[in-house]
């Protein structure tokens, strides 16, 4: 039986079942533990990991993590330093 999966340009990539970010997330915590010789605690951490990132994301995915992170992060500790600051009521030119 042939299952063509469609993939459009704005679904995330994905790593077997898991988009990229919450296969990261799950699997880097474990490879961890497998090196350190304790996998039990390496999955527990990389399953409460990912049911918080899960949580976190919400319905909205990256985007919306991204927007928070815009918004509530001040200039000088976010990733967004070439963008206009947030905290800016009103634009005069």
């Amino acid at each position: 039986m042939l299952v063509k999966i469609e993939q459009r340009l704005q679904d995330p990539a994905r790593f077997f079942i898991l988009p990229a970010d919450e296969a990261a997330l799950l699997g880097l915590p474990i490879m961890m533990g497998l090196m350190g010789r304790s996998i039990v605690t390496g999955v527990i951490i990389g399953v409460v990991a990912w049911v918080l990132w899960r949580r976190l994301k919400g319905e909205g995915g990256l985007e919306q993590v991204a927007a928070a992170a815009y918004w509530f992060i001040p200039k000088k500790l976010g990733f967004f330093k070439n963008l206009p600051d947030s905290a800016v009521e009103r634009w005069e030119a």
